[in-house]
């Protein structure tokens, strides 16, 4: 039986992670209608329900996204794409810890088990975005192996970018950073992308890159949820803009980027991050 499983946009931080090892200020709430499905060729597929990466800050509540009760019936084409299958022949990312900064990881999420290190305040997702970034770097698919991600037999920390809705702290990042860097972690992705410029994050991020840390961050947030991103002028979003950060923008099957990505001209690598699917 395969899992459920969800859909989401802007993944392409996870997906990056294959080239320097062999992966949001705003975005739209969750998703209540099905959203498709690419395969490899572009054309559209079955329908899966989006995965959020902040919630309403406006509720009084925060209601966390709920498990998806949808099956994914076949490999979405990031991973036809990758070319996973044969990739995963010769390595597997095992020996390799990858500290993910994110809205936190669910340790137990099916496919993770054993294999995520989260404490505290990191081992609450209610926004459930990093533990599906999680997925992608490092699931093993569970009884569905070919959706494994880019590296099943990684080990992945967990640490908090975001308050619990997922909206975006320049000191939590700092502070994961740090974190990431003490436990000699092989690659850091940092799947937040800030507005402004920090200091000790530039000082956080140096230290990482002495240890020989691999950091990889989001080129750009998750476009607004209202309103038209050509009415955001280009920008360097932070830590990607840092030097030695490995910057990466999301692409959809025919290689551009999606017509609401907001602009920036700080981009090292391009990845699958449209319709990337793992477990929900």
């Amino acid at each position: 039986m395969r899992p459920p499983a969800r859909l989401l946009y802007g993944a392409g931080l996870a997906a990056a992670l294959l080239l320097p090892v062999a992966l949001p200020a705003q975005a739209a709430p969750p998703a209540r209608t099905p959203t498709d499905l690419y395969a490899a060729d572009g054309k559209k597929g079955q329908e899966l329900p989006g995965m959020p990466s902040v919630l309403d800050p406006r509720a009084e509540e925060a209601l966390c996204t709920p498990a998806s009760k949808e099956q994914a019936k076949k490999q979405d084409w990031s991973r036809q794409r990758l070319d996973l299958d044969r990739l995963h022949r010769h390595t597997t990312g095992a020996g390799v810890t990858v500290a993910l900064i994110s809205t936190g990881v669910a340790p137990g999420a099916e496919g993770l088990d054993g294999r995520v290190t989260a404490q505290g305040e990191a081992a609450d997702d209610c926004v459930g975005q990093g533990t599906f970034l999680a997925g992608l770097i490092a699931g093993n698919g569970g009884p569905a192996p070919r959706l494994a991600g880019v590296a099943p037999g990684a080990k992945v920390l967990a640490l908090r970018g975001t308050d619990r809705r997922g909206q975006p702290d320049p000191a939590l990042v700092t502070a994961a950073v740090r974190a990431a860097t003490t436990a000699r972690a092989d690659v850091i992705a940092v799947a937040v992308a800030l507005p402004r410029k920090d200091t000790a994050l530039t000082r956080a991020v140096a230290e990482a890159r002495k240890t020989g840390a691999v950091v990889v961050a989001a080129a750009t947030p998750e476009p607004p949820p209202r309103g038209s991103a050509d009415d955001i002028p280009s920008r360097t979003y932070w830590p990607a803009g840092e030097p030695g950060v490995l910057s990466v923008a999301d692409m959809l099957p025919a290689g551009a980027r999606p017509d609401s990505a907001l602009p920036t001209g700080t981009v090292d690598l391009a990845a699958p991050g449209a319709g990337v699917v793992t477990g929900g």
